[in-house]
C-alpha cells in the first residue's frame, strides 16, 4: 500500500517541479523514486508483522537397550571372528540441547529459533571369554563407527 501512496506522492511532487532530465519528465522520475521508497516501507512493515518462528528437532522419550539375559552363552574365539556383543551395563541417556537464533535484524523480519537435540549414553559390551588383542571394526546399524574417539 505504501508503494502506491508514495509512488503517487512522488509523481505529484515531480509534476509540480516540472522539467525533464535526459528526456524523462520530473513526474516520471518522482514516481519512480516514490515507488522505490514505498517498496522499502512495505517490506519493512510486512516483515515486522510476521510472528517469530520456532523449530524443534525430534526428542527421545526413553532408551531401549537390548538387555543381557541370564544364561546367555559367551563365545570363545580363536583367531579373527565376526561376532555380536552382549550389553552387560548401560546408563540412561544424557540429552544435549543446542539452540540457534537467526534473523530479526535491521529489516525487522521474524527471528527463527531452531532447537536441536542430541544424546549420549555409556555402556559396556561383553564380546567373548578371555583376553583379546584388539578390535578391528565396529558396525552399528549398518554403518562403520569411528573408534578413534572411543575409550
Amino acid at each position: 500500500m505504501a508503494t502506491l501512496v508514495l509512488g503517487l506522492a512522488g509523481q505529484a511532487i515531480g509534476a509540480s517541479i516540472g522539467g525533464s532530465i535526459l528526456g524523462i519528465s520530473a513526474a516520471t522520475i518522482g514516481g519512480a523514486i516514490g515507488t522505490m521508497a514505498g517498496s522499502v516501507v512495505d517490506s519493512w512493515i510486512v516483515g515486522s508483522l510476521q510472528p517469530d518462528q520456532r523449530y524443534e528437532g525430534a526428542r527421545l522419550d526413553s532408551l531401549r537397550v537390548t538387555s543381557a539375559t541370564e544364561g546367555t552363552t559367551i563365545p570363545r574365539v580363536f583367531g579373527r571372528m565376526r561376532l555380536g556383543g552382549n550389553i552387560i551395563w548401560a546408563t540412561d541417556f544424557t540429552e544435549h540441547v543446542s539452540t540457534t537464533t537467526q534473523g530479526g535484524g535491521k529489516g525487522g523480519g521474524p527471528t527463527v529459533t531452531t532447537t536441536e537435540y542430541s544424546y549420549t549414553a555409556s555402556f559396556a559390551v561383553a564380546l567373548c571369554e578371555g583376553p583379546i588383542t584388539g578390535i578391528g571394526r565396529i558396525w552399528a546399524d549398518g554403518e562403520l563407527l569411528d573408534t578413534s574417539t572411543a575409550t
